[in-house]
């Protein structure tokens, strides 16, 4: 059974990962939360969403990371054999 979600709960999974970068802090502010809401007390109680907004996102963004990694580890290897070579 899901969840219902308030709609500062809501516009925190939505902005978490885009535009607040991943920072709890600034999806909590950009959710709209008070200032005095403690952070934890937020991601505490989305706990189990988060978790599986993280693993979405690891899902999504994976492969394009895995070639990104292997590129820059080719292109350092080859930098340093060049450097090597002289």
């Amino acid at each position: 059974m899901t969840r219902v979600l308030t709609d500062n709960q809501k516009k925190f999974l939505e902005v978490l990962f885009e535009e607040a970068g991943g920072s709890h802090v600034a999806a909590k502010r950009l959710a709209g939360y008070s200032e005095n809401t403690p952070t934890k007390a937020v991601t505490d109680s989305l706990k189990d969403e988060i978790v599986s907004a993280t693993t979405d996102y690891l899902a999504q963004i994976a492969p394009k990371a895995a070639v990104a990694m292997a590129r820059a580890l080719v292109i350092a290897i080859a930098a340093l054999g060049a450097v090597r070579a002289k």
